[in-house]
């Protein structure tokens, strides 16, 4: 939700914030929202009248003060589009107030456009070199003026259309007004979501490089739309895998359900990607997920020189262990119990197994989300988990016939072959552990 402060109104802007009070406080959105609001700094009383009377006829909504200081602090709590900048400060250097600006990771980043006359003009080339997007000589022309304004937001609309294939819009305009989201590192509950497509490598072998590309990045294309729908943070595209995560950079208490009501979402938009690719790649498009929840530090995971904004820890770790675990299981989407334990039953399916991973010493269970297959395999979860209950306390025998007839009412339940594999294994005389150590841990 965008930041709804109100302009505080002193006695240099109280003219203009009264009269524009009502726009001042409608929430920030670039589309379709409010017009683009634009502070005025100017000490000078006459110039800045001038600059708001030529603004207002354009219809842009305007504050002005003349106090540099006062002009920071409104920066901090609103949203500016525009900030218009006398050269000629009394108070503070233009320099000095424009680093302050754009180092600042509350003031929202507008564009600078400073304002110069006769005797300043050839400074504006110094207040460009130090952050300014353009200048203006005084007095401004009326439509030069709204053109370089109009032309500062095109440029500021194309970073942020760039972002917005990351984020969702409606975090992306909280993080525009505090860059500390997203640039300092900090602790968060999240759900991480890494989605793979199947069988990858061999379809790229048979179609070769260009048809690759052309298939893979429509159904990244895809992917990411619903990702970005279900209010879910892009971290990163590894080939043929794309991990998401809820919770950050903004909290979110139902971060684990929109996970999964993502991942369902997904798999339902494959079966159309299976269909419009299966002449051209020779198969199936098939995608295995893995969600888990848990505390991660997130922040940028990149570097200085390209920033990639995610989390980190084994949180991540594990989704992506659990992911890997929907090969062997033949189960589309697989969900830890610290996700499962905060969704409801609607989301929730049977308990599949206990894993055990690398550098995590408990056991891990995992969970199917509910109906993620090609089956419905509801009306035998509870044979399953009663066949898991007897396999997981050595009664291999009950185990074995619940789940013989288990498969011949679902013989492709992915989870119940596996599971009876490591029954008949045990019952071999293989050594016997309730845990599976997923493959690779």
């Amino acid at each position: 939700m965008s930041r709804m402060n109100f302009v505080p109104v002193t006695p240099e802007n109280s003219r203009v914030a009264e009269t524009d009070k009502h726009f001042v406080t409608e929430p920030f959105t670039r589309s379709g929202g409010p017009r683009p609001l634009v502070l005025v700094v100017d000490a000078d009383r006459e110039s800045r009248a001038d600059l708001e009377c030529k603004l207002k006829r354009y219809s842009y909504r305007v504050v002005g003060v003349e106090s540099a200081s006062t002009a920071i602090e409104l920066m901090e709590q609103q949203r500016f589009d525009v900030c218009l900048l006398d050269m000629n400060f009394i108070e503070m250097d233009a320099i000095e107030m424009i680093h302050r600006i754009r180092l600042s990771p509350t003031t929202g980043k507008p564009a600078i456009i400073v304002v110069a006359d006769a005797e300043t003009k050839f400074a504006a080339a110094d207040a460009i070199e130090n952050g300014a997007d353009d200048y203006l000589e005084k007095p401004a022309d009326e439509r030069l003026l709204h053109a370089r304004i109009r032309s500062s937001l095109r440029q500021i609309d194309a970073r942020l259309a760039e972002l917005s294939k990351f984020l969702p819009r409606n975090i992306l305009n909280q993080v525009l007004s505090n860059a500390n989201l997203l640039e300092k590192p900090s602790p968060a509950d999240v759900s991480v979501m890494v989605c793979d497509v199947r069988g990858f490598s061999r379809t790229s072998e048979r179609v070769g490089p260009v048809q690759t590309i052309t298939w893979i990045s429509d159904v990244m294309n895809e992917l990411s739309r619903i990702v970005l729908d279900h209010g879910g943070t892009i971290v990163d595209y590894v080939g043929d895998e794309i991990m998401a995560m809820w919770g950050a950079p903004i909290a979110s208490p139902q971060h684990a359900g929109d996970a999964c009501r993502c991942a369902v979402a997904i798999q339902q938009a494959v079966i159309g990607l299976s269909e419009k690719w299966r002449s051209t790649v020779g198969g199936e498009t098939r995608m295995g997920i893995g969600i888990n929840s848990g505390l991660a530090v997130v922040g940028n995971t990149g570097s200085t020189h390209r920033i990639k904004y995610g989390p980190l820890g084994d949180t991540v770790n594990l989704a992506s262990r659990v992911q890997g675990a929907t090969k062997y299981l033949r189960s589309s989407i697989l969900m830890t119990q610290s996700t499962a334990g905060r969704v409801d039953a609607s989301l929730r399916g049977r308990r599949v197994c206990s894993v055990r991973v690398h550098n995590i010493r408990e056991p891990v269970q995992l969970y199917e989300l509910g109906r993620c297959g090609s089956q419905d395999l509801s009306a035998g979860c509870a044979a399953y988990e009663h066949a898991l209950s007897a396999f997981e306390s050595a009664n291999h025998p009950e185990a074995q016939d619940i789940l013989a007839q288990l498969l011949l009412e679902y013989p492709q339940d992915g989870p119940a072959k596996l599971l009876m594999l490591r029954v008949i294994q045990s019952q071999l005389g293989g050594e016997f552990d309730p845990v599976w150590t997923l493959p690779g841990a």
